[in-house]
This record gives structure tokens, sequence and C-alpha cells, in this order.
């Protein structure tokens, strides 16, 4: 069962769309999905079952479902689901998504079998067990199959705060945030999760840092450089420590391997 406490985005879902989707935060995080997936071919592999765990509005799956994969995504959010199924349609790939209304917690009952992919992308850090979460999303992960895993990293925003003159450790997320409802619950340590993963047996192939540059940059210095070479400067560092522990979110993909 769902936990009360984890986050439903019902009430905000147009404002994801609008200013988390539709600008160059989003952009970055989809350049380094596609670079990731690209590196180990993942998603040329025909065809793939994928499981997109808290898909939202699908935007990467979409793009898997236009190589010919088929996605089964579900969320907790019935609006981010209905934003799911527009998305597909306005792309004609309505007959490529099977779309389900429950929360992580809830994957083990509503899907009986495992896939090729499991993707779980900016929504631990939502979620009020997240070691839970990540034990549910490796068994739903086929032996010689892939879990991509994306998530709020506490040094990033920790980094962020002390830039912007805050001289401590953030035990909370800001009064406005929280307000609002857009701070993440509960930011992750990277090493944690790495360490999560591999205790269950999967091999962690990729660990990069996704927006470790641009949002520590100021606005003038962005639009003077342009979002193509802060793109290239995040895939040229981002798999390099110090650079990828600074970073806003990040990215782990996962092998199981054969049984």
């Amino acid at each position: 069962m769902t936990s009360p406490n984890d986050r439903n985005f019902d009430d905000l879902s147009q404002r994801f769309k609008k200013n988390i989707y539709g600008t160059p935060k989003g952009m970055l995080r989809l350049y380094a999905l596609r670079e990731d997936f690209a590196k180990f071919e993942i998603s040329d592999q025909q065809p793939l079952s994928i499981l997109d765990a808290g898909g939202g509005m699908g935007q990467f799956s979409s793009e898997l479902a236009q190589k010919g994969h088929k996605i089964e995504l579900c969320d907790i959010s019935q609006e981010m689901l209905e934003g799911a199924r527009d998305l597909f349609a306005e792309k004609g790939l309505e007959a490529k998504i099977s779309l389900t209304h429950c929360g992580i917690q809830d994957i083990p009952d509503k899907f009986d079998q495992q896939f090729d992919l499991v993707m779980n992308h900016a929504v631990l850090e939502w979620l009020v067990d997240p070691a839970e979460a990540i034990n549910t999303l490796y068994k739903q992960v086929k032996p010689g199959g892939w879990l991509s895993i994306m998530f709020y990293n506490v040094h990033g925003r920790t980094w962020r705060g002390l830039m912007n003159g805050k001289l401590h450790a953030p035990a909370t997320s800001t009064e406005r945030m929280a307000k609002e409802g857009i701070a993440p619950q509960q930011p992750l340590e990277p090493q944690w999760v790495h360490d999560q993963l591999v205790d269950l047996g999967l091999e962690v192939k990729s660990w990069r840092g996704i927006r470790f540059v641009y949002d520590h940059m100021h606005q003038k210095i962005r639009d003077r450089v342009g979002l193509e070479a802060i793109a290239a400067s995040e895939s040229e560092f981002g798999y390099q420590a110090p650079y990828k522990d600074l970073a806003r979110y990040v990215h782990m993909l996962c092998y199981k391997p054969d049984e």
C-alpha cells in the first residue's frame, strides 16, 4: 500500500510540465539519459519490455516508444497519467503504452512480470522509504536486464545553499518550497544509493551527475555560453568526482546479471 506521506503531484502536474520539462533543466536531464542509454546501446536492443515506475508524463518513455519499445507506465498521480496519455497520442504512439494508476509500493500487485528495463527517475526523493522502493524496483528487473535510477542529490542541494550564502547544511526545505510542495522530501546520498544497489546484486555500470554545471552558473553566463556548450561540459565532466558529487541529480544505470 502506498504511504500516505509519499508525494502525489495531481496539484502540480501542469507546473511540472511547464517549469521542468519545458526548460533547459529538463532538456539537460533528457540529454544525460539519452547519452547514458546510448553508451550501453540499451535502447538499440529490439524490442524491450519497459516499466517506467513513477513515469509522470512519459517524456523519456515516449522517445523509447518511438524506437519500437513497449512501455508500461505507472504513477501515483492521475493527472500525470493523463498527461502521458496525451503526449503519446500526440506522437501517434497510443499502441506502445499502457497506463496504470499506482504507487511504487503497489507495483508487485499490479505487474506479475519482470521487465528488460525498469526506469525510476526523480521519484525516490519524494518517498518515505526509498530503500523499500529500490528493492521493489530490483525485483521487477529480468536477469540480464537494466535498472535506470535518477534521484535528487543531497550534496548538490547543500552546495547550492552554501553558494547562496546559507552557510550551514539545510535540515529541511525552505519555507517557500515546503508551502508550494516542490521541495523533495528526502534528498539522497549517492553512495548510500550505490551501496543499496550493489547489495542487491546489481552492477552499477554508470554513475553520473546531472546539472552540476548549469545549476551553479549565473544566468548571464548561461545565456552567453548557451545550452549546447553547457551540455557538452556536463557530458565531459559528469562521470568524474568531484564534479558529479555536486550535481543536482544523479543517474545510475545498473545491470542485473543472469542467474
